[in-house]
């Protein structure tokens, strides 16, 4: 395993901020974006521009030396850019357009649970005890949120709409890892944005999603929000997330995954005038904490397992943080 590079504390916390804010306040974008521009044309447009503009940098800087991306390699990012854009985001960003940010942050925050789940049933990977109990956990707190709906009729649709964003991520970064990709982090990425992209944008056209877009409709907030989703949400913070993963110890950085929910919960109240309700205080609480034990277990095993000369950015996985 590459041990992380040397950084200054200041520095290294600087880049946490960063992760914890841009990361937590996407969804806040998507909440915004969502009020005036159809959520699946959202997708498609931000992910088409911000992949297409990547692995253009990508190729300019050198990144397309070793050759164009074979067939193989682009049927990946087809499939994963699917799991992650066309699902995990034009899911999500529909389930937004009926549901606070802060719940849909709850709801994605739980795709390290199904990672867990996928990695062991197609991937034969071991699931340990402190694990085990984070799934329990986890899926107990989706009950807390998702039980009520189902009973009474409520946001049900919405709310299974965002847990199957949460599937779709888990699974196309399952498959992530043994699916064949260049080695560059930063094209892969490109290729998964721009695929996936392309896949809701085509759904969005086949749906009528797109015919209801009309730019004399759109607020200046939503269009404010699409700039800060493409701009800031996917381009600085995969930038950020890439430099973490070299400087910052693997614990450290997964914390990303249980602060991301909690920052958008509180700043869907206060930014947006959200109201928390104590259920998804309870609810959320128990994800959270579910999700922190599976990332913990997974964090000691990868530790335990890797071994001294293998890259510890050598799986495509970084990718799918670029889809927030």
């Amino acid at each position: 395993m590459i041990r992380p590079t040397r950084t200054s504390p200041a520095l290294l916390s600087a880049g946490l901020a960063t992760i914890y804010l841009v990361w937590g306040t996407t969804y806040l974008g998507i909440r915004v974006g969502v009020e005036t521009i159809p959520p699946f044309f959202l997708s498609g447009i931000r992910y088409l521009l911000a992949g297409g503009l990547l692995f253009t940098l990508v190729a300019l800087r050198g990144g397309l030396a070793g050759g164009w991306p074979s067939a193989r390699q682009w049927l990946s990012a087809v499939l994963t850019g699917t799991g992650l854009v066309a699902i995990g985001n034009g899911a999500l960003s529909w389930g937004e357009q009926y549901l606070p940010s802060g719940p849909a942050a709850i709801f994605i925050a739980t795709v390290p649970i199904w990672m867990a789940i996928l990695g062991r049933v197609f991937l034969k990977e071991r699931i340990g005890l402190l694990a085990s109990i984070g799934l329990a956990i986890g899926l107990g707190g989706l009950v807390v949120l998702v039980g009520p709906a189902a009973l009474k009729g409520g946001d049900l649709v919405p709310m299974l709409a965002c847990v199957a964003a949460a599937i779709g991520w888990g699974a196309a970064t399952v498959y992530s890892r043994v699916a064949p990709f260049p080695n560059n982090p930063f094209q892969v990425a490109g290729m998964q944005m721009f695929a996936g992209g392309a896949v809701v944008f085509v759904f969005s056209l086949l749906s009528g999603d797109a015919a209801r877009f009309h730019l004399g409709t759109v607020s200046t907030r939503s269009e404010l929000a699409f700039l800060y989703l493409l701009l800031v949400g996917a381009i600085l913070g995969f930038g950020v997330y890439i430099w973490l993963v070299k400087v910052a110890p693997l614990p450290l950085l997964s914390t990303y995954a249980y602060v991301n929910p909690v920052v958008a919960v509180v700043l869907g109240h206060f930014l947006l005038g959200e109201q928390v309700s104590l259920r998804t205080v309870i609810g959320g609480g128990v994800i959270v904490l579910g999700v922190a034990l599976v990332v913990a277990s997974r964090s000691i095993n990868e530790t335990r397992a890797e071994p001294a000369d293998r890259p510890r950015l050598g799986e495509p996985e970084p990718a799918a943080s670029a889809s927030r």
